[in-house]
């Protein structure tokens, strides 16, 4: 933090109250003592300032800054970063998108959003595009935003073949490299299928509790979406468990449809942990018919845990009285 960034730090605290919590999920990465640093240099700018820690849920949680519940800086925000992330504690940044008259077309949004911005500390466009994109996550409750430094989290940027900066990414079909026009990026968020979600858009139902609306859009569609075989995969219980409930709920209203994720998650059963496995076999027996007890006879037969083979056979009699 230079003398410069703690001046401005100062003249923005001296015009806004205390009482600022910040979540930080921190470990022993590189990326986590940068964050840290920062947040700690942070507080002692203003004992009023709270940093809440914690260690990551899972080994596919990165370190990251939680400002609220919906917007993520997976950087640390100096420089010319600074000002949008200062804007960001206030919620004082003007609405984006707000149509003449005060109307909003964001007001009617109901499936959640959530938008990745890739950026780097050199990039002189970066903060700009920050800035108009943050006041999204006050815009709608459905609307969540990870600020992510390509920089700092290479295996994030390689991943999603990020190859310029400022990269926006929409669910996984939608992006904008450079600048970015608001009302398409508006109008995307409103009108895109909700077959393509994504597994991010598609957690924000999961951790809002929302997992009864996410199985009624699928019902609604008459699909399964993808990204929830991600979800029921996922390393994390919690998410595993809000995707599982939405998969029994499918198979309740439409047995035939929760039916049709079964092969994609026969194909992820040999590349996920036991514990996974198991969940997997449970969904099966839940949501399955009687084409899929060959495969569960087959885990019965073939795998060494005593467990799974219990999972299965449970499974297997789970099917036998639905189908009956």
């Amino acid at each position: 933090m230079t003398p410069n960034d703690r001046k401005q730090i100062g003249a923005w605290l001296a015009d806004h109250s205390s009482g600022i919590e910040l979540e930080l999920i921190t470990d022993k990465s590189p990326q986590a003592e940068s964050m840290s640093i920062f947040c700690e240099q942070l507080a002692e700018l203003d004992t009023g300032i709270k940093i809440k820690k914690r260690t990551p849920d899972s080994d596919a949680e990165k370190p990251a800054i939680l400002v609220g519940g919906r917007l993520k800086y997976q950087a640390v925000p100096l420089g010319p970063e600074l000002n949008p992330f200062l804007d960001a504690l206030a919620g004082q940044s003007d609405p984006a998108g707000s149509a003449p008259g005060g109307e909003n077309p964001l007001d009617a949004l109901t499936i959640p959003a959530h938008l990745q911005v890739y950026i780097a500390p050199q990039c002189p466009h970066c903060p700009q595009t920050v800035a108009q994109l943050l006041p999204l996550v006050h815009e709608n409750d459905n609307i969540s935003i990870s600020i992510i430094d390509g920089t700092l989290f290479t295996d994030m940027a390689d991943g999603e073949q990020i190859k310029a900066v400022p990269t926006v990414i929409l669910d996984t079909d939608f992006r904008w490299t450079g600048s970015v026009d608001m009302t398409e990026l508006t109008d995307t968020i409103i009108n895109r299928d909700p077959v393509k979600l994504g597994p991010l858009t598609l957690r924000s139902f999961i951790d809002d509790g929302r997992a009864s609306d996410l199985a009624r859009m699928m019902i609604k569609a008459q699909t399964v979406f993808p990204a929830l075989i991600d979800l029921i995969t996922h390393d994390l219980w919690s998410i595993r468990l809000g995707a599982m409930v939405a998969a029994e709920e499918i198979a309740w209203e439409d047995r035939p449809l929760a039916g049709t994720m079964i092969p994609a998650l026969e194909k992820r059963f040999a590349e996920v942990n036991e514990t996974v496995q198991g969940d997997i076999l449970h969904v099966i027996g839940e949501t399955g018919n009687s084409t899929d007890v060959p495969f569960l006879e087959s885990v019965v037969a073939k795998v060494a845990s005593a467990e799974l083979r219990e999972a299965a056979r449970d499974a297997i009699e789970s099917i036998k009285e639905a189908t009956q």
